[in-house]
């Protein structure tokens, strides 16, 4: 199904008759009324499952009044309506239809040869009305074979076609068109997932992530509606399970805010605007804007990681010889699984990490950092059934033991290999459990648009991007936790978050076991990790003095002087793209280079 342009209405009937539309003016305005009451039930509650069942309930209904008027106007008789059926796809065969979405219908029938002309008249008589009326609707006219064509040809008309829902006439046909559709999607499976995830992956890619944009499609994006249909899709197959409880509420909470758009708006639209957000926001039940977002980012997430995590295992099955775990089979009987141990309580099972049947987790609170460790180093994914377990390790004692340290200090400075990590131990309630404080800036949003992410996200973006830097210090803890943690004082409320994260460094660190001296000296780098930049924008870079007042303010330490320029650097960088150009790296770099040349000549403090 596709939305086609409206056609000038035909004159006569396919036999060249006059076609009859005696009756048509009462079903426009029956339907017109149904547009009415779901405009109605928008207005008269807050967006809801509940609420998304109406709207379908009365959909169904009425288009099962405009079959029976359809039908006796295009002078079908009993015998010819056992060969023809209304069926719903997309968001009305799914049942999560919002007061303005499409209606998306297929007219499916049996007929053969000259029959196939009562069809198109049929689909006159249907499609008419819903137009006069002022909806949407993206319509079809298939027979069952050409929904398998179809379907086979189209990615996106066989994920809709697996939703089918029979709406009026003969249901059987409907059963056997989605049962067809569905019996070719699970035979074609190997040959249908990369077209399944590329087509993802190039949606990511112009769309944005749902969890990070300021003004998101809450349909297309990354982590959005389209990926939660995917994953029922990929589900379907059969060769990986799709994952529940946390997905099930992120994708009602996106439906939410999808309904909240279309009775803000009054609009098929699926766009959240800045502009719409504070009434958006209230019409969902949030007071704080903010807090609206951050729980949209969080939806969003929990969609990515488990299509992420679901597309992994069906590639991992469709991997093996008989798409099944590798195991032995002797003397006719399967054994257990084949594991490789990576670490301690750790093994490797269908290239994810997963606990061994003998780890200690209930008196063992170092193996979920050991576990983020073993992945960054290994390149290998944590297996979302572990996380659960990991969530249930006991705390870290205070001081952290060197052993945590080690591993915490391998994570965050493992580059980008540490991104997918840190997704997977923060949705899975870990990361907070190492650093409480993280909650206070987890999925905060970032409204300025030169920022790409939550705050959340752009620590963990720019603590990756430090890494090439690393043996350019004496002490690469400092870079990366100076990192790490330069905005940590974005929190509610906070005017000036350099100052109030600094201030917050060893409340932070002291738990982990990090000396004063690296407690002292990663509260520089976050009260300076803007000073740099501004020295650039706002002061002679050949200017003496704007090195020194550069030193000065770092205490004059050749570490902390080199890990701000690599901060700034990754700073900027993982901002817009405009933020880091040749020209503010020259600058930048010429400030950088006068301070370290200062300090060869052995300058000193001023008093």
């Amino acid at each position: 199904a596709g939305r086609l342009p409206r056609p000038a209405r035909p004159v006569s009937s396919p036999s060249g008759g006059r076609m009859s539309h005696a009756n048509e003016p009462v079903m426009v305005s029956e339907i017109a009324h149904l547009r009415d009451r779901l405009r109605a039930i928008a207005q008269g509650s807050p967006p809801s499952t509940h609420q998304r069942n109406e709207v379908t309930t009365q959909v169904v209904q009425a288009l099962q009044a405009l079959w029976d008027s359809a039908c006796a106007r295009a002078g079908l008789i009993n015998d010819d309506c056992g060969h023809l059926a209304l069926a719903g796809v997309g968001s009305l065969g799914r049942g999560d239809m919002g007061s303005r979405s499409d209606l998306d219908l297929v007219l499916l029938h049996d007929f053969k040869g000259s029959d196939v002309r009562k069809v198109e008249a049929l689909a006159q008589q249907l499609w008419y009305p819903i137009w006069d009326a002022g909806l949407d609707l993206d319509h079809s006219v298939r027979s069952l074979a050409q929904c398998r064509t179809v379907a086979s040809a189209d990615l996106p008309a066989a994920v809709g076609l697996l939703s089918t829902r029979p709406i009026a006439g003969e249901s059987s046909l409907a059963y056997r068109a989605s049962s067809s559709v569905l019996a070719d999607w699970r035979a074609a499976a190997r040959r249908r997932l990369p077209d399944l995830i590329r087509s993802a992956s190039e949606r990511a890619s112009h769309h944005g992530d749902l969890a990070y944009l300021t003004e998101p499609d809450l349909k297309e994006c990354r982590g959005g509606l389209r990926d939660a249909v995917l994953l029922d899709a990929l589900a379907a197959t059969w060769i990986a399970d799709r994952p529940h409880g946390n997905v099930d509420l992120a994708t009602t909470t996106i439906l939410n805010a999808r309904d909240a758009v279309h009775a803000v708006t009054g609009r098929h639209t699926n766009r959240l605007l800045l502009g719409d957000l504070a009434e958006v926001s209230q019409v969902c039940g949030h007071d704080d804007e903010d807090e609206f977002l951050a729980s949209l980012a969080e939806a969003g997430r929990e969609i990515s990681y488990a299509l992420d995590s679901t597309i992994r295992a069906a590639r991992t099955a469709l991997a093996a010889p008989t798409g099944l775990s590798r195991t032995l089979v002797i003397r006719g009987k399967r054994s257990a699984p084949r594991l490789r141990s990576v670490a301690e309580g750790i093994v490797e099972h269908n290239g994810e990490l997963v606990l061994s049947a003998d780890s200690r987790t209930k008196n063992d609170p170092i193996l979920p950092l050991r576990m983020a460790a073993t992945s960054v180093r290994t390149s290998q994914p944590i297996s979302p059934s572990a996380l659960p377990t990991l969530r249930g390790a006991p705390p870290l004692p205070q001081p952290w033991p060197p052993a945590a340290r080690a591993a915490f200090l391998h994570l965050i400075g493992s580059g980008i290999a540490q991104i997918p990590v840190w997704e997977a131990l923060d949705l899975g309630g870990i990361w907070t459990h190492w650093i409480p404080e993280w909650s206070k800036v987890r999925n905060r949003p970032q409204r300025a648009e030169i920022h790409r992410h939550t705050v959340d996200r752009h620590l963990v973006e720019v603590v990756s991007r430090v890494r090439p830097w690393r043996k350019e210090v004496a002490q690469p803890e400092v870079l990366f936790l100076g990192a790490l943690f330069h905005d940590i004082g974005k929190q509610a409320t906070v005017t000036d978050h350099s100052e109030f994260g600094a201030a917050r460094i060893p409340d932070i660190l002291a738990p982990m076991g990090f000396s004063p001296d690296t407690q002292r000296d990663v509260s520089l780098l976050v009260r300076h990790h803007l000073l740099l930049s501004a020295l650039a924008m706002h002061s002679d870079p050949d200017d003496p003095a704007t090195a020194r007042a550069l030193l000065d303010a770092l205490e004059w330490k050749k570490d902390l002087v080199v890990a701000l320029r690599a901060i700034t650097e990754a700073d900027a960088a993982s901002l817009a793209t405009s933020k880091w150009t040749t020209w503010r790296a020259s600058l930048v770099d010429r400030i950088h280079t006068s301070a370290l040349a200062e300090l060869r000549r052995g300058g000193v403090r001023a008093v």
